[in-house]
């Protein structure tokens, strides 16, 4: 009769398991991207004008109270400066707005190129603009994306060009903005329109 392995057997290879998995885990945080937070230990310690390059494929993610984008994708390349950090690449989103004349939820479709400066702490106020690095060279892309996209917003956002507004049917109260309704129009001559009250 074969016999399974051991309790001392099967708690070792657990053991061995979680431990691969963690390390697995910490290889991917150091060479890759954890939601909006890049690794970038490695560069820093690279001469001035190195480069790496990340693709960015991430899915809903709140950015701020005020903006919530539906996804973010495209290429990041991370340049090392005597400041710091430089990021910039083309990436393309999509975020909720209300529609200025309808007042109606839409999505609207966002392009802009990325270029953000990274350096690490202390960071002067006369250095302009400058996002901090954390530790351990963790370099957050997230209130750099929220500049950027605010930025790229329309400043009258509309759901589409031929937006009637607040285009409801005086009868039966349905958005025109979505289609003809099947109430009949009658066309009154301005002229009588005092007599046709008093009747």
């Amino acid at each position: 009769m074969r016999r399974g392995p051991s309790w001392g057997r099967l708690i070792t290879r657990l053991t061995a398991s979680r431990i691969f998995c963690l390390r697995a885990s910490q290889a991917l945080l150091e060479e890759g991207v954890n939601e909006m937070r890049f690794n970038l230990a490695r560069l820093l310690e690279e001469p001035v004008g190195s480069k790496t390059s990340f693709d960015i494929d991430q899915p809903q993610e709140q950015l701020a109270e005020d903006l919530f984008v539906q996804f973010v994708q495209g290429t990041v390349e991370f340049t090392r400066t005597n400041r710091g950090i430089f990021g910039e690449g083309p990436l393309h989103s999509q975020v909720q707005l209300e529609c200025a004349r309808c007042l109606e939820t839409f999505s609207q479709p966002i392009n802009f190129h990325l270029e953000a400066q990274f350096g690490l702490p202390p960071i002067e106020p006369q250095q302009g603009t400058i996002f901090p690095i954390g530790v351990k060279g963790i370099l957050d892309l997230t209130d750099a994306l929220r500049e950027q996209i605010l930025l790229a917003l329309p400043m009258r956002p509309l759901c589409r060009p031929d937006c009637r507004g607040l285009g409801l049917c005086i009868e039966c109260g349905k958005n025109l903005n979505e289609g003809a309704c099947d109430c009949v129009q009658e066309i009154v001559d301005p002229r009588l329109v005092g007599l046709k009250e008093l009747l």
